[in-house]
């Protein structure tokens, strides 16, 4: 993004993760978890590529929520998550949410309005080397 000329306003909600998005991207990087972002039609998108997937159901719609105020009208979003039925842990103790096609069209439909471009499915890895299913979602904030 950044070589495509995008301005990026890169955060983690790992301060070790974040100082290597730094040391990669020779920029800062803020330490922020997504129920801490506190802007109002500030971004013409946000990326969520893998990351939405560790916040506990109950908080998602609060995040998504949070995502939608502070995209600008007309503003894209995406994010991807591991398909599946339940909430839990993978063998390293990680949280995930497992979201199923539906029930993510349905979380996002019910926080806010938006113009549902694309949910799709697919399979694809993870940090445990492991193959199984993924739930991808590009969606826009209506202008």
């Amino acid at each position: 993004m950044i070589a495509r000329g995008f301005a990026v306003d890169p955060t983690d909600g790992v301060a070790e993760i974040a100082a290597k998005a730094e040391a990669q991207l020779g920029r800062p990087a803020r330490v922020m978890r997504f129920g801490e972002l506190d802007a109002a039609g500030r971004y013409d998108a946000i990326w969520a590529s893998a990351s939405l997937l560790h916040v506990p159901r109950r908080d998602l719609p609060g995040v998504i929520t949070r995502i939608h105020r502070a995209l600008k009208p007309g503003g894209y979003h995406f994010a991807s998550y591991k398909s599946g039925k339940a909430e839990g842990r993978d063998r390293f103790g990680r949280y995930f949410n497992y979201l199923a096609c539906a029930e993510l069209e349905s979380i996002y439909g019910e926080t806010a309005i938006w113009d549902v471009l694309d949910v799709s499915e697919g399979i694809g890895g993870g940090h445990d080397g492991a193959q199984g299913p993924w739930v991808q979602i590009t969606l826009r904030r209506p202008l």
